[in-house]
């Protein structure tokens, strides 16, 4: 069975190759830990941490996503292996930005299908309907958590978004595979920010679901960690939903 790897911003790590077949990873006053790269589905690193070249060719030629992100937990470098085969999705999204006005279409579509998340998730957490702003949905959905859990909910969400970037980015290269398109493929245009925007409200149906002893009794890096694989199944669904629609959005404009 293979599972992610969450490296915490809080200590200093050092990941190197051990043998062509694992990830050593080690840090200050931790005993060392090796990682069968078989076994990872993925790799959320600190960008702090320090790789060698070869642990890091490594995970890539396995197919083994890595992710790192800044000490605020915001993802600043996917890192992806060989270009795969083009998916009907890469082609779509190829013809699109190709258009003068397929930026404008892709950037419609965001905002349509994140609205409509964000309608979707305040209902499921039995938030009253009125006019929202992305904002003020977030703020009622913040509210309602802390009031839940007890306690400023701010780190466990920055936590369980960054995660969630690993499990996005791993998703993303499995359905689309070219790294060019997942990237920054237009000015304006980054598929993961974009997918990104629409997961965050999932997660905090996410968050709900998720027993209350665990969230409680865990630092928000593993609290974060068990609702993200506890919660993997309906969230990779959600993620399938909206490469599909959008899929369909495009073929739709441009068949």
């Amino acid at each position: 069975m293979i599972h992610p790897l969450y490296l915490d911003a809080a200590n200093t790590w050092s990941i190197k190759l051990d043998q062509g077949i694992a990830l050593h990873v080690s840090a200050p006053n931790r005993a060392r830990t090796l990682f069968p790269l078989r076994r990872l589905s993925r790799v959320i690193s600190p960008s702090t941490a320090t790789w060698t070249t070869e642990a890091l060719l490594a995970c890539l030629r396995a197919g083994v996503t890595v992710v790192f992100h800044d000490k605020h937990g915001e993802p600043v470098a996917w890192c992806f292996g060989p270009r795969k085969r083009e998916t009907t999705l890469g082609e779509l999204l190829r013809s699109a930005l190709a258009h003068t006005d397929g930026l404008t279409e892709l950037m419609a579509w965001r905002h349509i299908t994140e609205h409509n998340t964000l309608l979707a998730t305040l209902i499921k957490a039995k938030i009253a309907q009125r006019t929202h702003t992305p904002e003020s949905a977030r703020a009622a959905l913040c509210s309602l958590h802390q009031q839940r859990l007890g306690k400023p909910v701010g780190p466990l969400l920055r936590s369980l978004e960054r995660s969630a970037s690993g499990l996005l980015a791993q998703h993303l290269y499995n359905h689309v595979g070219d790294p060019y398109l997942i990237g920054f493929a237009r000015e304006g245009f980054h598929l993961t920010e974009f997918l990104g925007s629409i997961l965050r409200w999932h997660l905090h149906s996410a968050l709900l679901n998720t027993p209350l002893a665990t969230l409680r009794d865990s630092t928000p890096g593993r609290a974060a960690a068990y609702c993200l694989e506890r919660e993997s199944t309906p969230l990779y669904h959600a993620i399938g939903n909206a490469l599909g629609d959008l899929e369909r959005h495009l073929r739709e404009r441009h068949t």
